[in-house]
């Protein structure tokens, strides 16, 4: 995608943040044909104030059937751009992506290289991809949200492609006392699940349970000792 007709794609309707953008030129010649098919679709000059959604709309489900329908064998390089637009919109408006997995989407809708690094750029470039962001959000749902520990978060991080810097960075920035504070309140749930076992047994089955769930050995040891104290083990 050229750096002109990637500033040109028609404007993303579904989409209520999208500024609307120029309709695209058709390219005469014609580009390779992508391995899974889908139709054209468009992408706003808006940045996203938030990435992503839990759940998804009914327009999200017609842009990602429209971008499954076979693609003509005519197609040409602006209708091939189109459709592989209206997937990745329509994958970020249901939920958050990083950059490695917008990259990923793009390189198995058979995107070279040259053109991935432009379309990666001009997402960013638009605020729909921030891997910096990404990662304070799964902080806040992982670590506030759902009681994980640092270790598990820096995990999901590294599984969903984010740079360990800024992963490690986004990290850093959970609360110790909000950490600490989950982990015993996951460590007060569990113990209570292991009442009737001697404590040695307790102990170790409460212990292992907290490190799966990526809190830090320190964190572990405090928590297990209170709960298991409090539950008379």
């Amino acid at each position: 995608m050229s750096d002109e007709s990637s500033e040109r794609l028609a404007p993303v309707t579904y989409l209520p943040w999208a500024k609307e953008a120029s309709a695209p030129e058709a390219r005469g010649s014609r580009r390779r044909q992508s391995p899974s098919g889908g139709s054209a679709g468009s992408s706003g000059s808006g940045g996203l104030r938030s990435i992503g959604r839990d759940r998804s709309s009914p327009a999200d489900e017609a842009g990602e059937a429209a971008a499954r329908i076979d693609e003509a064998p005519d197609e040409t390089g602006a209708e091939r751009d189109q459709r592989i637009d209206r997937l990745v919109v329509s994958r970020l408006r249901r939920s958050a992506l990083s950059e490695s997995e917008v990259r990923a989407v793009l390189v198995e809708h058979g995107l070279d290289d040259v053109e991935v690094e432009e379309w990666i750029a001009r997402y960013e470039r638009l605020g729909y991809l921030d891997d910096a962001r990404l990662a304070e959000q799964l902080v806040h749902s992982h670590g506030v949200r759902r009681g994980r520990g640092s270790g598990a978060i820096l995990q999901e991080l590294g599984r969903r492609g984010v740079d360990n810097t800024l992963a490690r960075a986004a990290v850093e920035d959970l609360d110790p006392e909000t950490e600490l504070e989950n982990a015993r309140v996951v460590a007060e749930r569990r113990a209570r699940q292991l009442r009737g076992l001697d404590r040695q047994t307790a102990e170790r089955r409460l212990s292992a349970f907290l490190q799966r769930r990526g809190y830090p050995g320190d964190i572990v040891r405090e928590v297990v000792t209170a709960a298991l104290a409090g539950e008379g083990s």
